[in-house]
């Protein structure tokens, strides 16, 4: 037990060898939950592309685009979407996507063989769902988004990470995700 706490302690202090600054390309797959009305969220998978660019020693920029598969039903009764309108509520099984574009800058530090960051990202999304009553019966369409995030890597090698990342949208509370992300880095 101590000889493998001492190469965990061993590990996390050696430095990680790679550059300050340079581009790395994110491939996620996170689990996501998404507010498709004013009183309904419906859960999905997502995955996630994104460019980065290393400037400096902390700080990090870029752009990313996700799209997410929606299912499942709204917890009201009865399976009803809550509607701002004064229709009927549908009924039925949801599903439906997810497609967000962003903007984010945030920073980053190094410690031994793992990197902890935190990022504000800005864009848009977009959802539309289904129903046994017809298509994209509910849905935000073009909605600001304002997303806080945290991440935490694992270096595997010299330009390769393994993390989890985490986030919530600050305008839009009820949206949420979770995952795993895989990065290459590209020093310049």
């Amino acid at each position: 037990m101590r000889i493998a706490l001492s190469l965990l302690v061993l590990a996390a202090a050696t430095p990680a060898a790679h550059a300050d600054t340079g581009v790395s390309f994110d491939f996620g797959y996170l689990r996501n939950r998404v507010a498709v009305t004013d009183q309904t969220t419906i859960g999905g998978d997502m995955g996630r592309f994104a460019i980065s660019v290393s400037s400096g020693r902390y700080f990090y920029f870029g752009a990313e685009a996700e799209e997410a598969h929606l299912a499942g039903s709204t917890g009201l009764p009865d399976g009803a979407v809550a509607r701002t309108t004064t229709e009927q509520p549908v009924q039925g099984p949801l599903d439906g996507n997810m497609l967000g574009l962003k903007m984010f800058a945030g920073g980053h530090v190094r410690a031994g063989l793992f990197m902890f960051g935190a990022d504000l990202a800005t864009g848009v999304r977009d959802t539309w769902v289904s129903s046994d009553a017809g298509m994209d019966v509910a849905g935000r369409k073009d909605e600001t988004l304002l997303e806080v995030r945290s991440r935490a890597d694992f270096w595997l090698t010299r330009s390769a990470t393994l993390g989890a990342v985490a986030s919530t949208d600050l305008l839009e509370r009820r949206d949420v995700s979770f995952g795993a992300v895989f990065a290459l880095h590209f020093s310049r």
